[in-house]
């Protein structure tokens, strides 16, 4: 199978789309995810711990942002008056709400990198993808 362009692959996972056929969800809710393109069959987990690459890449990603917002604060020291506690506290709840939302988007963006690399097909004795 040929390698689909990867313009085409950031533009599925950026809408949370299967990345083989772009049109199947890749989550069911909020947070569950299916194990399957309801349309294409493709598996959604290839094996055990496929998606740690894309906790890592939420990790990287939420740590620069919450380093680039704390070095532009350190421009305006009392922007904020509030005490010491006070805006650990208020960046501790920032850096997991940023990490939350980030959740969805870092898997599929991994699933999308994965499948740009090593395209594949489904099971050929799985009836219907499932």
């Amino acid at each position: 199978m040929p390698r689909p362009p990867l313009s085409q692959i950031l533009r599925r996972a950026r809408r949370c789309k299967c990345p083989r056929c772009g049109l199947g969800p890749l989550f069911s809710g909020s947070v569950g995810m299916h194990r399957r393109c309801p349309l294409c069959g493709l598996s959604y987990y290839p094996e055990s711990g496929f998606y740690l690459g894309g906790m890592i890449i939420n990790y990287i990603v939420t740590i620069w942002i919450v380093i680039a917002i704390y070095l532009l604060s350190l421009l305006l020291p009392d922007f904020i008056p509030w005490s010491i506690n006070a805006k650990i506290l208020l960046w501790m709840i920032f850096t997991v709400a940023l990490s939350l939302s980030l959740w969805r988007h870092t898997r599929s963006l991994w699933l999308g990198l994965n499948y740009w690399i090593e395209p594949h097909e489904s099971d050929p004795h799985m009836k219907n993808g499932f």
